[in-house]
């Protein structure tokens, strides 16, 4: 599940923790040198520069590959979930002044998918607004982050995030 600044912060303060510890429960996806196209799910999501080269920030993941904060099928921090999450299975994009979305998961990776009450135009508006301003947010710092460090860091950039008043919980 890719993370943007505001992400970053929830986590950060909800769970009370130090960004070196906030720094533990995410991962930084380094595409190989070369220029190759990011995975499908981070396509919409910036790279950010680190000392390894430009990184798509997510939450870790464990062996299994699922994320570190599932228990028994729980989302451990449902209250303040990131982003990705929260619109689950919808993904938004704004275009042209509209809003366009659709769908991010297929019946094997949801198994819900298609079941339930049918979710509404306005809902949908609902969910994209505070997805789409905080990916607006967190581009506008990952393109000043990314001209500005001249030595980038991951810890510097958890730093850096957790501070930045535009991200405050």
């Amino acid at each position: 599940m890719t993370v943007t600044g505001h992400d970053i912060v929830r986590l950060s303060f909800f769970l009370g923790i130090s960004s070196s510890e906030t720094l533990r429960a995410l991962d930084f996806y380094v595409l190989p040198e070369g220029g190759s196209d990011p995975p499908v799910g981070m396509r919409d999501i910036p790279a950010v520069n680190t000392e390894n080269g430009p990184a798509y920030i997510a939450l870790r993941r464990m062996e299994n590959n699922e994320c570190i904060f599932l228990s028994d099928d729980l989302c451990m921090i449902h209250q303040f979930r990131p982003g990705v999450c929260r619109s689950f299975p919808f993904v938004f994009q704004e275009k042209g002044g509209e809003t366009t979305w659709g769908l991010s998961a297929v019946k094997e990776i949801c198994p819900g998918l298609g079941t339930g009450s049918e979710i509404g135009i306005d809902e949908l508006e609902d969910i994209s607004v505070p997805v789409l301003r905080e990916l607006s947010l967190y581009r506008e710092f990952v393109s000043e982050w990314n001209e500005n460090q001249d030595n980038p860091s991951a810890s510097l950039l958890i730093e850096t995030i957790l501070s930045d008043s535009r991200f405050a919980a």
